[in-house]
């Protein structure tokens, strides 16, 4: 056994320090079990997630077709929900805009709507933040120990370019200015609700003494000559209110809402005085797309020098298509716009997967619950594609390397652990993902002609330390060689977009197999 595990060990750590493309869970059965499939790894299946199982007797006597898909959602650093916010905030913001150009007045509330947009840039900024939508599906062919397939697997990345720059609303030529309204003071009435407006407008300064007066009204009092702090700015917004029979009380909520944002908004604001225009700004979410299909031939047979240790292999043809667009989401509430690509490359690239397996009871065949260990490396040549003519240069598919952990404490039940050796890359840029994968099977009927199986796992993330726990679960009836088999994945965690809640993370899998 020692023999075995310093080969695996050995093999291993020459791809540990590689990065990749996020591990695709394909297949119903792995998904059902956390993504824990490299030391089970059985049927057509088998060629993706270890070809080295080709070979296992287990896995030699199931030949047939599969036919998976997979789609999936993960959302990081809130960016579903303020993007969503934001666009709800739209005809809000055009408003504003619309006075910064015209050289009109704005009224208190709408001064809250641009302090929040502040706090949810603010919230935006920075990398880790983002989503992926993910899907895997194809047709996988067995036969004995040879394996043909054609896999697509396509990662979505939307990433936010946040310009926390141009922001300022009291650029010269272009402002919002109070002049000329009814009332230059605001009523006696107001006094309560112009102290909340002050006590908020310098809550969001910081160490910047009137910095929101100079990011509104700029530092040559474009606003008008009678504004020249917070304190008159304040007053001016509640006069401007008062000329439109907005009560004191609106003004004060307005004053609350200001309050509630001045931590996230402050620094942007601080940052944003020495910017440009608010009607300048260039904030954008970019949707990155890369889709993958794998024209692969697999193969697997033991090896001599270790009992019970097979070795397989898969020669590949890949065509990856690149796509790049963006989507300011200041200026467009339609979300859907953002995928809208109209430069698409592709090209195509060999590539080469290795895969091991050891039935370790063939050299310790005293050893209970039939222990089995897998390791496989994806794409060891790191093949390379074209990227889209606007963003330039080749985007490299690096290696990933898995290693995997099995047992069966009975025929009927099943336990394993898989575990990212790459610490690999995602389509959001800085977040990154090193998967650990437990799971459990246990197989009703357990019989040839009929069976229905119960799975369950858990899959965490260990290269973020914001990720949370994601649970699945899955199911299927096999009646003779048809198989049919769904599963699903959701998180722990949970985000909120266009006001609904929902996971941060969630998946769902269906296959049918025809299997002899």
């Amino acid at each position: 056994m020692k023999k075995g595990l310093i080969t695996l060990t050995l093999i291993a750590s020459c791809a540990c320090f590689a990065s990749a493309e996020q591990w695709k869970t394909l297949g119903t059965r792995p998904m059902g079990m956390g993504g824990a499939f490299v030391a089970m790894a059985q049927g057509p299946m088998a060629q993706y997630w270890n070809p080295g199982g080709l070979a296992m007797k287990s896995s030699a006597s199931i030949s047939g077709l599969e036919i998976p898909i997979t789609m999936g959602l993960e959302a990081t650093g809130d960016i579903l929900k303020n993007t969503s916010e934001i666009g709800e905030m739209v005809n809000q913001l055009s408003a504003v805009k619309s006075a910064q150009r015209g050289h009109s007045a704005i009224t208190p509330a709408q001064a809250a709507d641009f302090v929040k947009t502040m706090s949810l840039l603010g919230s935006m900024t920075g990398e880790g933040k983002g989503a992926m939508i993910e899907t895997a599906g194809g047709a996988n062919f067995k036969f004995a120990k040879v394996a043909i397939s054609i896999n697509n697997y396509t990662s979505i990345g939307l990433n936010p370019y946040i310009d926390v720059r141009n922001l300022g609303l009291g650029t010269t030529g272009t402002s919002i200015q109070f002049a000329g309204n009814s009332g230059a003071s605001a009523p006696s009435g107001y006094a309560t609700a112009v102290s909340n407006l002050t006590t908020a407008l310098n809550r969001l300064d910081g160490t910047n003494t009137n910095a929101v007066y100079k990011l509104l009204c700029g530092t040559g009092g474009n606003c008008d000559s009678s504004i020249t702090n917070n304190a008159t700015l304040a007053n001016a917004l509640a006069a401007y209110a008062s000329s439109l029979n907005i009560t004191p009380t609106q003004v004060s909520e307005a004053a609350q809402n200001i309050s509630n944002y001045a931590a996230t908004a402050g620094p942007v604001v601080n940052g944003a005085i020495s910017g440009g225009s608010y009607t300048g700004n260039e904030s954008n979410l970019t949707v990155d797309a890369a889709s993958f299909t794998e024209i692969a031939f697999g193969y697997g047979k033991f090896v001599k020098f270790l009992d019970g240790l097979s070795i397989g292999a898969n020669l590949k043809m890949i065509n990856g298509q690149m796509g790049h667009t963006g989507f300011r989401f200041m200026e467009n509430s339609k979300t859907g716009d953002a995928f809208q690509m109209d430069n698409l490359k592709t090209s195509w690239a060999p590539a080469i997967d290795l895969g091991f397996l050891w039935d370790i009871n063939e050299k310790y065949p005293k050893l209970p619950f039939h222990p089995k260990m897998g390791l496989v490396i994806r794409n060891l040549n790191s093949p390379k594609f074209d990227r889209p003519d606007q963003v330039g240069g080749t985007y490299k598919l690096d290696r990933q390397a898995r290693l995997g952990f099995a047992i069966h404490p009975a025929k009927f039940w099943s336990f394993a652990l898989d575990m990212d050796m790459t610490k690999n890359k995602t389509a959001v840029r800085g977040f990154e993902s090193r998967q650990l994968a437990l799971g459990t099977e246990i197989n009703l009927v357990n019989a040839k002609a009929f069976n229905i199986p119960l799975r369950a796992g858990l899959m965490k993330n260990m290269a973020e330390k914001s990720s949370k726990m994601a649970y699945t679960m899955g199911t299927g009836i096999n009646l003779l060689y048809l198989h049919f088999d769904v599963a699903a994945a959701i998180s722990s965690d949970t985000t909120i977009m266009d006001g609904e809640k929902i996971p941060t993370k969630g998946t769902i899998s269906a296959s049918l197999g025809l299997l002899f």
